[in-house]
């Protein structure tokens, strides 16, 4: 598509321009290290450094046009000056690649906790009744295109990238699952994209040494339904909570199918039960109770669970449909996941990196243990510092016994996220500190005895360790299992002895 017509197309208005020429676009790209010949270069403005610092390199790898938010007088090649055009990116890459979504079912879910196994849900939903071949979903573990799996860089790509995905698979995608993160949204990462379904868990403190304050946090999870929403699309909001209720009552009724324990939810919570096992949940739907079942753990999925019903009614599934998606889906990486050792005690890995996450997890660790609840934790550097001692305080109140350890420190000193945490745990709480998190998950186990449960939470699904830059692998599933071993060789050689 020559560069004319694809602005054209997406209603770019120009505000200046110049070079010679109007050369056939066949890519679009804002990272100036992977231009090809070919590619229309986007210089958006960065975190830290504006995309015209790379013009330059970008038209040394064959960039035929430069789009950006300055003049570029000196350019020989042509280049336009346009504004907002982060937001523009996506409807750049969904004309050039010719998207149509109109053919594709598309869910967006957001919320600070419950995304990850709430879009795991909904890829189940799509599988049982769609070609799972053509079922995608973003999100932060991996990407899922298909039977194609991608690392995920981030929670929530870029919509060019997603759309170049559309442009380049040997056949398009019959529904798309997405985790839509508040940054995504607050940067307008999605432009271009539009969807069937939003989805709002919840709302807890988090990354607020990005978006400052808890409102401006609910305004950027808020664009998604206000936005982003197809014309004639429905929202699952949880009403039970309050920025739930305050979205569910700016939308209205006839966009939004609330759930929740609260009386007037449209898909009510009745009952649940939890165990080692799974959960079940009983929910009310126009009168009539249903029942639902689930290998996932923790009273917490009861509301993932919920998220995914609500979603499939306001979709027009029915209860045999869900049921089914529910089988599909026996387990989330790093969510609630239990570490096999042949121990006396259970031993279980989470990803909660936030008091709310956190305090959910050990709350049904708690209810479903019968001997003591231990955890190891910590918080990651270079985030938001008010929620650490909150962190330690959740831990204090549903622990007998708390590591406080390294997460991923990032830039920062181990040992100032640590006393920051430390700030939140009463002293006559039990707890050592550990900066090594290796070590101290090793003392957590050799803790352990008959009938308790090890809590390692933080880090989940991840397979690595930042440190001053630096991606280290550490999973702590694998760390669990090498220091049980070698933990269990020690005692018998103790014994023989």
């Amino acid at each position: 598509m020559v560069l004319s017509e694809l602005l054209k197309k997406c209603g770019v208005v120009v505000t200046a321009q110049g070079g010679t020429g109007d050369p056939t676009v066949t890519d679009i790209v804002y990272d100036s290290r992977k231009v090809q010949p070919g590619a229309l270069y986007v210089a958006i403005p960065g975190m830290k450094v504006h995309g015209d610092a790379y013009i330059g390199a970008a038209l040394e790898n064959g960039a035929v046009a430069v789009l950006s938010e300055r003049e570029h007088p000196e350019l020989s090649v042509p280049w336009v000056q346009a504004s907002g055009l982060r937001a523009l990116l996506g409807e750049l890459g969904r004309v050039l690649w010719a998207v149509g979504l109109d053919e594709v079912t598309t869910v967006g879910i957001t919320g600070t906790n419950g995304k990850t196994t709430v879009a795991h849900l909904f890829e189940g939903l799509f599988a049982s009744v769609k070609n799972a071949s053509g079922v995608w979903m973003f999100g932060t573990i991996d990407y899922h295109l298909g039977d194609n799996r991608r690392e995920a860089p981030n929670t929530t790509p870029e919509a060019l990238e997603i759309f170049r995905c559309f442009g380049t698979a040997s056949s398009p995608p019959e529904a798309v699952v997405m985790e839509v993160s508040s940054h995504a949204l607050a940067l307008d990462r999605i432009g271009g994209l539009s969807y069937d379904l939003a989805v709002f868990t919840n709302l807890t403190q988090d990354h607020l040494d990005f978006h400052g304050t808890m409102e401006e946090y609910y305004g950027a999870k808020r664009r998604l339904f206000v936005e982003y929403l197809k014309k004639g699309g429905r929202a699952a909001v949880n009403i039970d909570d309050p920025f739930g209720r305050r979205l569910a009552d700016e939308l209205g009724s006839g966009t939004c199918v609330t759930y929740g324990s609260a009386d007037d939810a449209a898909i009510r919570i009745a009952s649940s039960k939890c165990d080692w096992d799974g959960c079940t949940l009983r929910t009310v739907i126009d009168g009539n109770e249903m029942e639902f079942t689930s290998a996932l753990r923790g009273y917490f999925n009861i509301y993932n669970m919920t998220a995914l019903v609500a979603g499939a009614v306001a979709l027009g599934y029915g209860p045999e449909i869900i049921r089914k998606a529910f089988d599909l889906v026996p387990s989330v990486n790093g969510r609630m996941e239990r570490v096999t050792v042949d121990a006396p005690f259970a031993v279980v890995v989470d990803y909660a990196h936030t008091p709310d996450a956190l305090h959910n997890v050990l709350k049904t660790a708690n209810e479903i243990t019968r001997g003591r609840l231990l955890c190891v934790f910590g918080c990651g550097g270079d985030r938001d510092r008010t929620k650490r001692p909150l962190m330690g305080a959740a831990v204090a109140q549903w622990c007998d016994e708390g590591w406080v350890t390294s997460d991923n420190p990032r830039t920062e000193q181990p040992m100032k996220i640590i006393n920051d945490i430390i700030d939140g745990i009463p002293l006559d709480f039990p707890h050592s500190v550990n900066a090594d998190r290796r070590a101290a998950i090793a003392a957590a186990l050799r803790e352990a005895r008959g009938g308790d449960c090890l809590v390692i939470a933080g880090k989940g699904h991840e397979t690595y360790q930042e440190i001053n830059g630096v991606r280290h692998h550490f999973d702590d599933k694998e760390v669990v299992v090498e220091e049980f071993t070698a933990l269990t060789k020690e005692r018998a050689l103790h014994v023989a002895s």
